[in-house]
């Protein structure tokens, strides 16, 4: 304990900005910030990879600051660091499930259903809180969480502590990210909309056949019925193409680094 202390009190500034950095990730990310989870939690893994990270990465580069307030900005760019990639997962995991969802329970009839979403404190469709906890569980089963706490690592290679400097280009940056995350939510709502569109033909087919068919008696129980079944069938589909959703995720958090040149 008492080398711990020791080796932390000889760059209390760079134990700081580093502790900033991680705390910004951990704390705004749905995957370790989540509001269910304690804040002793949260606060001993901030401090563990901390340390760790601190232990990997001894301080190298001088960090340049003359008054409090200066010190106080560069906190600032740590902070915001952690929290833009951490706003990253948010998009690709929160913009992605409830868009597909949202497209989903449209289709189905469960558009006017909404569920409470305790982590952001709002009404979110039914099927995208069911496709978001999927995407959560896969995650942690492919161990992505391992791999977004390797991000930290990696920008302490490309960027050290307080060295960093925002580019005036991240929000377009932030802009192609989010059309990204939802291009992919409405690919994975497209076997929904195929099966619902294919469905909406055969109805009209029907009618042509059978006028005295009343549609919408019997049109919108057959349209959740159907909607649900292949739901039910294509969740292996979407647990395989969460993969895709977590790699366009890591390359968006690279694209971000290049915004915070050194």
């Amino acid at each position: 304990m008492t080398s711990m202390v020791n080796l932390v009190l000889t760059s209390p500034d760079y134990f700081i900005l580093l502790l900033c950095r991680v705390s910004g990730l951990v704390f705004a990310s749905p995957i370790f910030g989540r509001v269910n989870i304690p804040r002793v939690a949260k606060i001993i893994l901030v401090a563990a990879v901390t340390y760790l990270l601190f232990s990997v990465f001894p301080q190298t580069v001088a960090i340049q600051y003359s008054t409090m307030v200066g010190f106080a900005l560069i906190i600032a760019g740590e902070l915001l660091l952690g929290m833009a990639l951490a706003f990253i997962t948010n998009i690709f995991f929160s913009l992605t499930a409830f868009t597909a969802g949202q497209l989903i329970d449209m289709q189905i009839g469960f558009g006017i259903v909404n569920v409470y979403d305790i982590q952001n404190n709002t009404q979110i469709p039914m099927m995208g809180n069911v496709l978001n906890l999927m995407l959560i569980l896969v995650f942690f089963a492919v161990d992505g969480h391992l791999k977004l706490i390797e991000m930290i690592y990696l920008t302490l290679e490309r960027m050290p502590i307080g060295t960093l400097v925002l580019s005036p280009d991240v929000g377009f940056t932030a802009l192609e990210l989010f059309a990204r995350a939802f291009m992919l939510g409405v690919m994975m709502a497209l076997p929904i909309l195929a099966s619902g569109l294919m469905l909406e033909i055969c109805f009209g087919m029907m009618m042509r056949a059978v006028p005295q068919i009343h549609m919408f008696v019997v049109g919108i129980p057959m349209k959740m019925l159907v909607g649900i079944i292949v739901f039910l069938f294509t969740l292996p589909v979407f647990a395989r193409f969460s993969n895709r959703i977590f790699d366009e995720m890591f390359i968006g958090m690279e694209k971000m680094f290049a915004m915070f040149v050194n």
